[in-house]
């Protein structure tokens, strides 16, 4: 097992593939330049998307998405024409080739975003809420040739010895079977938890434009 803290001030902000907006990228794979940024290939990212005015989604056929809201306010959705209320850290997966699109911004709002390419891996993304008077560390490991991401959206997180900031993450990363080992997650904190999990037979090299 590796894990990898990815501080806040490390991230990168990129337009979206349709230019109307921005995100900033907290992992992507393969890593690298431009090919797993959002105008190139990937095989999975995971950003914070800031939306300030109604408008559709980019599409990326062939993945799937997982969107959970991180403002107070939550955000509105429309997705195939049904329409989509997520309070806060409330999570909606859909397909990338949906017609999707954001309704009701009155004010600047940020989102997570977790992208898996269909034909690799599949992911899951959950919010996980760390009381520190219950006392016990929670602890988290990556499946066996996947990933899990942890990322702080509000309060105190220590992961193992290390104190996050807001939007910090730790990124997880396992490749095989006997590489075990977990991260212990502790503190009075709201937390983002990214999984990734690749499919039978399959690695993270393949990659979607």
């Amino acid at each position: 097992m590796s894990a990898t803290l990815l501080p806040a001030s490390s991230h990168r902000r990129v337009p979206w593939k349709n230019g109307g907006g921005y995100t900033t990228e907290l992992v992507v794979r393969p890593d690298g330049d431009a090919t797993g940024s959002a105008q190139g290939p990937f095989t999975w990212r995971l950003s914070i998307a800031t939306v300030d005015r109604d408008g559709g989604f980019s599409a990326f056929p062939g993945v799937d998405r997982s969107l959970m809201a991180l403002s107070p306010g939550g955000l509105g959705l429309v997705d195939g024409g049904h329409p989509v209320a997520l309070g806060r850290y409330g999570v909606h997966r859909f397909a990338g080739e949906n017609d999707v699109a954001a309704i009701g911004v009155t004010v600047p709002t940020l989102d997570l975003n977790l992208m898996t390419r269909r034909d690799a891996c599949t992911g899951v993304l959950e919010h996980l809420r760390l009381d520190a008077p219950a006392g016990t560390p929670r602890e988290l490991a990556a499946p066996p040739g996947g990933a899990v991401v942890v990322v702080l959206l509000a309060g105190t997180l220590h992961v193992d010895d290390q104190l996050l900031k807001p939007h910090d993450a730790v990124l997880i990363e396992r490749t095989c079977q006997a590489d075990d080992g977990a991260l212990r997650l502790s503190g009075d904190a709201d937390v983002a938890v990214a999984s990734v999990y690749p499919l039978p037979g399959e690695g993270f090299t393949r990659t979607v434009s």
